[in-house]
C-alpha cells in the first residue's frame, strides 16, 4: 500500500469516527436529562388529570437514588420522553420491563397473571403493582415491597378476602392471607421475625404463578413435593423412602402427597391440639376402613374424650413421613422396633405388651374372623338369654294375678 493510500484509510476513518460520535452527541442533546425531569417531578405539587382523577407525579429523587435504578435515566425506562424539549406526551404508554429484564417478562408473560393481563384484566398485578415504580430495593432491603416480612402485605393487596379481586373473581381458594396468618409458617413470620419462613413467593415462585391445576404450576400436585424440599429437605428425604412415595409405591391409586396431610395456607404444628384430632381423619381419607376400626379401639374411643389429643394417633404408630410396611425391618410397627414404639407412651412396655391388636374389631370379618364370631355368639346367647327368660317372666306376670286372686277368695 502507498502513502498516499495509508493517508485516504486514516482520513476515512477519523471522518467515520467523527460522524458516530456526532451521532451520539446529538442523540444525547436532545434526550432529556434525569435534572430535566426533576425540574418538574421534583416538585411535590405536580399532579394530573388521569381517568378524572388527581395522580400525583412526583419523584422523590433521594429515594430513588437508594434504588436498584439509581445509575437509571429517567428515559431509560420512559422511552417516550427522549425528545428535545420538556413536551412529552400525557399519559405516555407504561413502562416495558422486559426491554432490560426480557427473561422474567417472558416468564410472566406465561403466568396467570401474565395471561390475565393479555386479556385485558384491568386487576392483574403488574411489575410496579409488586415491586412499585420509583423505590424498587434489592429484596434484602426491609423496606422492599418484596422483603420476606413484607411479601404478605404485597400479595395481599390483591388476595385479601374483601378486596376488589377477591370480589370480581372466582376463586378456589378463599381466606388466604388469613389462613397464612394463622399458619405455622405465618406465625414463624410474623411472631417470631423468622425470614427464612415460607411465604407467597417461595411456594408459588415470584413471576411465574400458575394455578395449581397447570401441570408445570408450583404447588401442583405432581411438583408440591420439590416445592416443599426447597426448605424441608430431611423430611423430603424421607417422605421418597416410604410407601407413600411415587418411587416406591407403583399404583394407579393417588398417593397422598405434602398438601393432603397438612393443606396448602393453614398448616399447622403439628404438636398442636388442633392437628392431632384430626390426624385419624386426615389419614381415614385414604384408609377410611383402618380410620373407622381405629375409633373402635381403645385409643380411638379415648381420642373422642377431653384431652384425647394426647392418646396415640396413627402418626405415633406408624410414623409421619417415614411410613414403612410392618415387615419392612426400619418400619416402626417392625417385631424389631414395636417395643420401642410403645414404649414412648408405655415405659413398661415389653414383647409380650405389643401383642396388642390395635386395629381388631368384631366389624372387621376378613382379618379377624375369631373376633367377629365370637361378638356374635355371644350377642346371641345374651338375646336369648333375656328374651327367654323375657318371655317366661310375661307369661308369668298373668299367671301370678290368677293364683293371688284365688287366694283372695279362699281367704288366704
Amino acid at each position: 500500500m502507498s502513502h498516499k493510500d495509508t493517508l485516504l484509510s486514516r482520513a476515512g476513518t477519523s471522518l467515520c469516527t467523527l460522524l458516530i460520535t456526532g451521532m451520539v452527541m446529538t442523540g444525547s442533546a436532545f434526550a432529556l436529562t434525569n435534572d430535566d425531569c426533576l425540574g418538574c417531578h421534583g416538585d411535590t405539587s405536580m399532579t394530573a388529570e388521569k381517568d378524572g382523577k388527581t395522580i400525583s407525579l412526583y419523584v422523590d429523587e433521594a429515594t430513588f437514588k437508594e434504588t436498584v435504578h439509581a445509575e437509571n435515566g429517567c428515559v431509560s425506562c420512559h422511552v417516550e420522553a427522549e425528545v428535545a424539549g420538556d413536551e412529552h406526551p400525557f399519559p405516555m404508554t407504561p413502562v416495558d420491563c422486559s426491554s432490560c429484564h426480557e427473561e422474567i417478562g417472558a416468564i410472566y408473560a406465561k403466568s396467570a397473571h401474565g395471561v390475565a393481563m393479555a386479556k385485558g384484566d384491568a386487576l392483574a398485578p403488574q411489575c410496579k403493582d409488586c415491586h412499585s415504580k420509583h423505590d424498587i430495593l434489592k429484596p434484602t432491603d426491609p423496606r422492599a415491597t418484596t422483603y420476606p416480612l413484607n411479601i404478605p402485605y404485597t400479595c395481599g393487596r390483591c388476595h385479601q378476602e374483601g378486596s376488589a379481586m377477591t370480589a370480581t373473581h372466582e376463586l378456589n381458594k378463599h381466606n388466604i392471607t388469613q389462613n397464612y396468618s394463622m399458619s405455622v409458617h405465618g406465625k414463624g413470620l410474623f411472631e417470631s421475625g423468622l425470614i427464612v419462613t415460607a411465604v407467597c413467593s417461595s411456594c408459588h415462585t415470584a413471576h411465574d404463578v400458575q394455578k395449581a391445576s397447570v401441570p408445570t404450576s408450583s404447588v401442583n400436585r405432581d411438583n408440591i413435593i420439590h416445592t416443599c424440599n426447597k426448605c424441608h429437605v430431611g423430611i423430603v428425604d424421607k417422605f421418597k423412602k416410604s410407601v407413600h412415595s411415587p418411587l416406591v409405591t407403583k399404583t394407579d391409586k393417588k398417593l397422598p402427597v405434602c398438601i393432603d396431610c397438612h393443606t396448602d395456607h393453614s398448616i399447622g404444628q403439628v404438636h398442636e391440639k388442633d392437628f392431632r384430632l384430626i390426624i385419624a381423619k386426615q389419614c381415614g381419607n385414604c384408609h377410611e376402613h383402618h380410620s373407622e376400626t381405629y375409633l373402635e379401639t381403645y385409643h380411638g374411643r379415648a381420642s373422642m374424650l377431653k384431652g384425647g389429643e394426647r392418646t396415640a394417633k396413627c402418626s405415633d404408630c406408624h410414623g409421619s413421613h417415614n411410613i414403612m410396611p410392618a415387615q419392612d425391618p426400619t418400619s416402626t410397627i417392625n417385631t424389631a422396633n414395636i417395643v420401642k414404639t410403645c414404649s414412648v407412651c408405655h415405659p413398661q412396655a415389653n414383647l409380650s405388651f405389643t401383642t396388642y391388636l390395635t386395629h381388631a374389631t368384631h366389624n372387621d370379618k376378613e382379618n379377624y374372623p375369631y373376633l367377629f364370631y365370637t361378638f356374635w355368639a355371644m350377642t346371641g346367647l345374651l338375646v336369648g338369654t333375656f328374651s327367654f327368660f323375657g318371655l317366661h317372666t310375661i307369661l308369668w306376670v298373668p299367671r301370678s294375678l290368677i293364683e293371688r286372686l284365688k287366694a283372695m277368695t279362699k281367704g288366704h
